[in-house]
């Protein structure tokens, strides 16, 4: 297998940096070849991962060294070519993409399991979500997609200058804290059309609808605790009318999956889902911004290669 690393760093505020430096003198020790790459501004992580694609023909394994950012443009450059595997030493904020891949959670033991991945040429198949806004006619997204309030929180935490600061004492994930606290006095919950798989729903003043690939976001909230990677199916989340208190009660018990009993919150499976809401709110996918209104998100059951996870 050709191996590549794709290094972002300016993720964690620098830290994939010291990473790369602890593992880098481990790889070269192994005497396997590859070729790393860094990436100097946002999108040219999934520049550089089409590239690789689509000058490979032999299985090919890109892993990204970041965080769920670095992961989602990977990904969006070179997921969908049947020859390559996605691999990642994680080295973000949240890290949710290895928590829902069963990657290791630890650089150093990521880079043995994706280094013996590579040696036995073993990856498994996971389920790839597409999705189409106004913003990203073709995307593809491993984690969540989803608009309003949680769409929100990320847009204004990922603009904010106080992340790279916090980051740099590993407080980083404090930045949504703090701005889910400040914007819940602020956001206006707005009506929603959702269409699964044909069967339409409507919510009033909703607060949020995500789609999720995998139990995670959020750096490790379980917003779709029952949703595997692998099952074929996307799980949809919708939290409607709400009082504003009771949000942050929301927002501590999806740590551990029970918002899902909660009776404001709806849960849906299917392949296809439309979202229209009446009002312009944000849309993230895998918590970069992928702009506002409508969305349309469909599974690819078994289209991700994955390497380095961890059997059941």
């Amino acid at each position: 297998m050709n191996l590549y690393f794709i290094i972002n760093p300016s993720a964690k505020n620098g830290r994939s940096v010291s990473i790369w430096k602890q593992l880098q003198p481990l790889l070269d020790r192994e005497g396997i070849a590859y070729k790393a790459y860094w990436t100097s501004r946002k999108g040219e992580g999934k520049e550089i991962a089409r590239r690789i694609g689509e000058e490979s023909v032999e299985p090919t394994v890109i892993a990204a060294v970041g965080g769920d950012g670095t992961v989602h443009e990977v990904v969006n450059g070179a997921g969908s070519f049947p020859h390559v595997a996605i691999g990642c030493i994680p080295a973000g904020t949240g890290n949710d993409f290895v928590r829902g891949f069963r990657l290791a959670r630890k650089p150093k033991q990521a880079l043995r399991r994706l280094l013996s991945g590579v040696r036995s040429g073993k990856d498994l198949a996971f389920d790839l979500g597409r999705f189409a806004s106004s913003a990203v006619p073709d995307g593809v997204f491993v984690n969540s997609i989803g608009c309003g309030f949680d769409a929100h929180i990320a847009r204004t935490a990922n603009r904010s200058k106080w992340k790279g600061r916090l980051n740099r004492f590993g407080l980083g994930s404090f930045t949504y804290v703090f701005y889910l606290v400040r914007e819940l006095f602020r956001y206006q919950p707005v009506d929603l059309d959702i269409c699964v798989d044909g069967q339409n729903y409507s919510f009033l003043k909703a607060w949020l609808a995500t789609v999720s690939n995998h139990p995670y976001y959020g750096g490790g909230m379980r917003i779709a605790p029952s949703v595997q990677a692998d099952d074929g199916l996307l799980h949809v989340t919708v939290v409607g009318p709400m009082p504003r208190w009771k949000i942050l009660a929301l927002f501590l018990t999806v740590f551990w999956g029970g918002h899902v009993r909660m009776k404001e919150v709806c849960v849906f499976t299917g392949r296809n889902v439309r979202i229209r809401p009446a009002a312009p709110v944000p849309i993230h996918a895998d918590g970069e911004d992928a702009g506002e209104g409508e969305v349309f998100a469909w599974i690819e059951p078994g289209r991700l290669r994955v390497i380095g996870v961890k059997t059941r």
